[in-house]
């Protein structure tokens, strides 16, 4: 590399983040570069990466879930 520049940055993701509904909740799943898979649910991420697209989207489901059965508790 040149003297002056810099590397370019490394991306937050790889390819389009994928939308699903559950419920009335958005659950978004992204792949990042290191190959795992995260999830967020109405905006906010679940801790850790999943191994799978499925592993991330039944986190983001059963969490989606979970926040219905405290809500109406």
């Amino acid at each position: 590399m040149k003297p002056g520049r810099h590397a370019a940055p490394r991306l937050a993701a790889v390819g389009k983040p994928e939308i699903f509904m559950a419920r009335e909740h958005l659950l978004t799943i992204v792949r990042q570069p290191e190959g795992q898979w995260t999830v967020s649910v109405d905006g906010r991420p679940l801790p850790g990466g999943f191994e799978t697209q499925v592993e991330a989207w039944e986190a983001g489901v059963r969490s989606a879930d979970l926040q219905d059965r405290l809500r109406t508790a």
